[in-house]
């Protein structure tokens, strides 16, 4: 599956740059090539162990990314690429998304960091609420699944 952005030139929003191509910080709008869904995006700073589909806390100070733990509170991305420390890529902040969930999560439900860090969940287990994204499609055994984000935040839940 690919994306055409629609409104900058160039980017290719599922590779890994090993040199700065775009300004950190810049976004870009895509559309998806197989479903026709439209998506946004930020150019952020990878992190180790970041693989396509995971949840990333982003700072927009340094332009840095973390893969997403509970407790965390923060803007969050999910990463287009194996964004893996000392590299660059493309996170998506909205639209319909791929996201690595856990197991078990049912389709549109509020989805939460877990404790496997870069990974949702569909329960409040942990204390940090993802406001912002749900769950498109139920998730079976886990691992990469639809879900619609909306420029997410983590935040400590009630719970």
């Amino acid at each position: 599956m690919g994306w055409n952005t629609i409104d900058l030139l160039g980017p290719d929003i599922t590779k890994v740059y090993t040199s700065l191509e775009f300004n950190l910080g810049q976004r870009c709008t895509a559309r998806n090539t197989t479903t026709g869904y439209v998506g946004e995006f930020v150019f952020m700073t990878g992190v180790a162990s970041t693989v396509a589909t995971s949840w990333v806390l982003m700072s927009y100070d340094d332009h840095s990314t973390s893969l997403l733990a509970d407790g965390d509170i923060g803007p969050v991305g999910i990463a287009m690429a194996a964004t893996v420390a000392d590299t660059y890529g493309w996170y998506q902040i909205r639209g319909k998304a791929s996201g690595k969930v856990a197991a078990g999560v049912n389709e549109n439900v509020g989805l939460y960091a877990s404790a496997t860090a870069g990974t949702a969940g569909g329960t409040s287990a942990g204390k940090s609420e993802i406001i912002g994204a749900c769950s498109a499609a139920a998730s079976g055994a886990g691992g990469a699944t639809e879900v619609e984000i909306n420029y997410p935040v983590c935040g400590l839940s009630a719970g």
